[in-house]
């Protein structure tokens, strides 16, 4: 996994194909170097796992859904 800090915490944000990528120490899919969050990310992972086994995203508050995919209760 990728890590740019001592705790080895997945980054926030990774460099994509815009500048500086392609720079040295600028590479894509590498960590940006900002600050890395102590829940936030390894979090998302959990939520995402969760819902990948349920089949369907287990924190969506309705009024998202209603708005977003007409699926209103």
């Amino acid at each position: 996994m990728f890590s740019d800090n001592e705790g080895g915490r997945p980054p926030e944000r990774m460099w994509d194909a815009r500048p500086p990528t392609g720079q040295p120490g600028y590479l894509v899919g590498e960590a940006t170097f900002s600050a890395t969050p102590p829940t936030w990310t390894p979090a998302w992972f959990a939520r995402r796992a969760w819902s990948l086994r349920e089949g369907h995203p287990v924190e969506r508050p309705p009024v998202v859904a209603c708005r977003y995919t007409s699926v209103c209760r």
